[in-house]
């Protein structure tokens, strides 16, 4: 794959403003992920929502830029993956309790992939994700470093998820019975990746920038 695109200026500066280079924590797959998500920076397709500009940059332990291909991939406004239907009551969702038996692959709403630039810098342009039972507001990724690939969320502040849930489309699933305080996963793995955040017009921009282990 070749690499992507320089990010926006606006990304660009607030991921040289970054307040912090977070240690990565390794978290769940969760049981969602697709073994081959678009290469693309817009990632919405048909789906409702308010919209999110996502910048993450990423660093080696010695702080030289990393050279990475990063994938992304979240629910919708409703709770909704690409490729599954919905779970069939409010239990927690696992791997094996996902519902793939149902699998649909020609959706491909709000998942993609795209190479880091030269300063270890990418770009998405998504929606704000929904939520689903038993877990916060979330989005998932995988960073492929040579031959080895972490795993880790983005999580967002909890003032914003509030904010964000009492809009429309969100509003239409009310009920929400998980926040970043209660969340079993969000803990794990080190230091939560919590997104730097703004709101722009009606949207939001967000960042935040990792520092990747060395993988083997």
């Amino acid at each position: 794959m070749s690499a992507t695109a320089a990010v926006t200026d606006e990304v660009a500066t607030m991921l040289s403003g970054c307040s912090t280079f977070r240690s990565w924590a390794e978290q769940d797959e969760g049981p969602y992920h697709r073994d081959q998500q678009p290469v693309r920076r817009d990632i919405v397709e048909d789906r409702p929502g308010t919209a999110l500009q996502l910048g993450i940059r990423l660093a080696h332990e010695d702080g030289s830029p990393a050279s990475a291909t990063v994938e992304i991939w979240h629910c919708d406004a409703l709770g909704l993956y690409s490729g599954f239907p919905p779970p069939k009551d409010s239990s927690v969702v696992t791997a094996a309790t996902a519902p793939g038996v149902q699998y649909l692959p020609e959706d491909s709403f709000l998942r993609g992939s795209q190479s880091t630039d030269a300063a270890g810098m990418i770009e998405f342009r998504t929606i704000f994700p929904g939520w689903y039972p038993g877990r916060t507001v979330h989005i998932h990724l995988i960073v492929q470093v040579g031959d080895g690939a972490l795993t880790s969320q983005l999580y967002f502040p909890e003032h914003i998820n509030d904010e964000v849930l009492a809009r429309r489309p969100y509003s239409a699933r009310p009920g929400r019975d998980t926040t970043n305080a209660t969340d079993t996963i969000l803990p794990t793995g080190g230091t939560p990746a919590v997104v730097d955040i703004q709101a722009v017009g009606g949207g939001y921009r967000a960042g935040v920038c990792l520092l990747l282990p060395s993988v083997s």
